[in-house]
């Protein structure tokens, strides 16, 4: 292991000797600043890895969440998702004069979906493009994309190296209680597995368009992108792990 891997496993284990230690705040999500907190990170919103060349990922021992990877805006337009939920998106319960889109790409038709998004991986154009299909498989656009650089920007600069620590979660009184006990480090295998486990319908893919229901931005669109994920048991599939640890199986 490198010099930053050897740090962050040492510091995993000075976290997970301690056993439960008191959560950041009170949600049930806070696993990961309250780990990074645990060992000295200040929360941030850089476009760089949490520590060191490392992202780090956590999640608590049953969850059945996938891992976020990253959320890339389409390159054809920087309205596109506003763009593809006014015409295929539906009309939200709060703002009735707008539509919002929450949509899986799939690369199979459904047929009871009035509307089927997939992603078209072309290599001679270095460009995936948003194909939509109605519920009989007819084409009816292939025009928004987005370029590889920007996904290869999203992958090497965040998730060349990462981290996935788990932990049990507890409450006791109000406070949320974390029990780190496991650490597995990894790195990505390359950008054309990537791309092949878009076509393999191993990633989850979403198209997000939403309103603000609050704040100054509230009847504004948010989230205006698409956002890549990975499930838990498919990691290996992307990444190869160099280092693991397990307090619960002591390897």
């Amino acid at each position: 292991m490198d010099k930053a891997s050897e740090d962050l496993v040492k510091k995993f284990h000075e976290v997970a000797s301690k056993g439960y230690i008191k959560g950041v705040g009170r949600s049930w999500g806070n696993i990961g600043l309250t780990f990074e907190d645990a060992i000295g990170k200040l929360p941030d919103c850089k476009f760089e890895p949490d520590y060191e060349d490392i992202e780090i990922k956590c999640s608590s021992r049953f969850s059945r969440y996938p891992m976020y990877l990253f959320t890339v805006a389409f390159d054809s337009n920087e309205n596109e998702v506003i763009r593809l939920a006014e015409k295929y998106g539906y009309y939200d319960k709060d703002f009735p004069d707008k539509k919002v889109l929450f949509r899986k790409i799939m690369n199979y038709i459904i047929e009871n979906n009035e509307y089927n998004f997939m992603f078209d991986v072309d290599r001679n154009e270095e460009k995936i493009y948003l194909c939509v299909f109605d519920q009989n498989g007819e084409l009816l656009e292939r025009k928004a994309y987005i370029n590889f650089y920007s996904l290869k920007k999203h992958l090497y600069t965040k998730l060349k190296k990462i981290a996935y620590i788990k932990a049990s979660v507890k409450k006791s009184e109000d406070e949320k209680m974390f029990r780190y006990y496991s650490i597995f480090l990894y790195t990505l295998k390359s950008f054309d597995t990537f791309l092949e486990l878009i076509e393999r319908n191993i990633l989850d893919i979403q198209i997000i368009s939403r309103i603000s229901k609050s704040g100054e931005d509230i009847g504004r669109y948010r989230n205006k992108n698409v956002e890549f994920s990975i499930k838990k048991e498919k990691i290996p599939l992307l990444f190869d792990c160099y280092y693991q640890y397990d307090y619960d199986k002591r390897y």
